[in-house]
């Protein structure tokens, strides 16, 4: 909750490079990546939206890391400027849920990875286990992998963020090389790019371009934790240059080439082998044992699955753990510390049965968009006040005093521009994500409104902040 001490603002420029190189590099946005043909977008395409969205989100990330890094307090701290000394509790509580969502559907997501791994090594005798019924949905080997991956992980979370930034360093040079010669086998096998055609009967004329801002929103959906999470990183940084553009570009060129590799493998994949394409990792590992069941096959798959599954552990930690234990210890302060918030969060995250939240790709992109709406407007308003009313500065005393007269009490220590212009940018769009669940609830118009949530409510959020900031 305090501002960082002197000693502990010790990660430099190629930390931040590295946690994004690393933390990118996950079955989350791998499976992002490959999930964008599945809205109608070709090839070419998907890799339009990925560019676009990636650019948009490095602009974001400038403007998100600022006050973490130039004032070194955290996202629960920073959050009271803008919104309240009160009000500012249930943005942290509102991010804090989310956290915790995020942390299971990533670790849900390892315990597959780790159920081919042992696939790799046991064979049928893993492929036999008893099966779960349909009800459960999840496999009882999905379900054995997910409980294994919580065991051997769960002592991460007795870390320090200012003493974990090495695993980050020596993540992003093991992962990348496993993610790249995947792809370059399945290129190769495929015959080349010029091979692909999946997407080319998906959508055309006006709904290609409505595609497009759906597959750019989905993009910014899928880095929006990080984004509202910068401060509780860039606190730790040496200075503001070593938090900004480095990360800026840094995530730029990963997501690029994340998605690149995720888009082309599951292209390949579908010309190698026919059938539906595959848009999770686990479930191409899998496709590739099923046609190469030999001890070369299963060493590569191995190696793959248990990379993915590593690095996994470590963007929890950054973009889900640490943000969460950062919350709870912003809203009990008397009992919570950083680690007792991350060893809770890793607790609740197992507790929300996360397999039940995704069981198909329309699905997962949709649960991604629905995020957006909400921290998307969130952030509208924090960069509106920092950058525009209060010209990047900040009284550092005044966040920690209930005095009635102190600058951010505003009105009972509720600050009712920042709630109503909120509102106005998460509300508008929210009809569409009914209507994504089931299109005969709501026009098609509304549905294009969530489509692009994130720029939306971005938008209004900010100039209704701004204008009631004049009044």
């Amino acid at each position: 909750m305090l501002k960082n001490k002197l000693i502990q603002r010790n990660w430099r420029w190629y930390h931040y490079v590295s946690l994004w190189w690393g933390s990118s590099f996950n079955p989350n946005d791998w499976s992002t990546g490959s999930s964008l043909l599945s809205i109608g977008l070709t090839f070419g395409n998907a890799m339009g939206a990925v560019a676009i969205g990636a650019l948009l989100s490095s602009v974001a990330i400038v403007f998100a890391s600022r006050p973490g890094s130039e004032y070194h307090i955290g996202y629960p701290v920073t959050i009271r400027a803008s919104m309240g000394m009160y009000a500012g509790y249930f943005f942290v509580a509102l991010r804090s849920l989310i956290a915790i969502v995020y942390y299971g559907i990533q670790a849900y997501y390892a315990g597959n990875l780790v159920s081919v791994m042992l696939r790799c090594m046991f064979g049928h005798r893993w492929t036999g286990l008893t099966p779960f019924p349909i009800s459960a949905n999840i496999t009882s080997q999905a379900f054995a992998g997910f409980m294994i991956f919580y065991v051997v992980t769960f002592p991460l979370m007795f870390i320090h963020p200012r003493s974990i930034h090495a695993l980050f360093f020596w993540k992003a040079i093991i992962v990348p090389p496993c993610a790249i010669a995947l792809s370059a086998w399945a290129i190769t096998q495929a015959g080349g790019i010029s091979k692909f055609s999946l997407g080319t009967s998906g959508v055309t004329g006006s709904q290609l371009g409505w595609a497009w801002m759906d597959g750019i929103n989905i993009i910014l959906s899928g880095i929006s934790p990080m984004i509202v999470s910068q401060p509780d990183i860039t606190r730790y940084a040496r200075s503001p240059s070593d938090a900004s553009y480095p990360q800026a570009f840094a995530n730029m060129l990963v997501k690029m080439l994340i998605y690149f590799l995720a888009i082309c493998t599951a292209a390949s994949l579908q010309v190698i082998y026919g059938g539906a394409p595959t848009w999770n990792l686990w479930d191409q590992l899998n496709l590739v044992l099923n046609h190469n069941w030999n001890a070369g096959s299963r060493t590569l798959v191995f190696l793959v699955a248990f990379a993915f599954a590593g690095a996994t552990a470590l963007t929890n930690i950054s973009a889900n753990s640490i943000p969460f234990a950062a919350d709870i210890t912003g809203l009990f302060p008397r009992w919570m510390t950083i680690r007792r918030g991350q060893v809770l969060c890793a607790l609740l995250g197992l507790a929300i049965t996360p397999w039940n939240f995704l069981q198909n790709a329309r699905q997962f992109l949709t649960f991604l968009g629905s995020y957006n709406m909400f921290m998307g407007s969130l952030l509208a308003v924090i960069w509106a006040d920092y950058f525009l009313v209060r010209k990047g500065n900040i009284h550092i005393p005044s966040l920690y005093t209930s005095d009635p007269k102190a600058p951010y009490w505003y009105w009972h220590g509720i600050n009712w521009r920042g709630i109503l212009a909120w509102m106005c940018g998460s509300f508008i769009p929210f009809p569409g994500l009914v209507g994504s669940y089931d299109v005969n609830l709501v026009s098609i118009d509304t549905i294009r409104m969530f489509q692009n949530g994130w720029i939306i409510s971005i938008s209004i959020s900010f100039v209704v902040y701004y204008i009631l900031a004049l009044l």
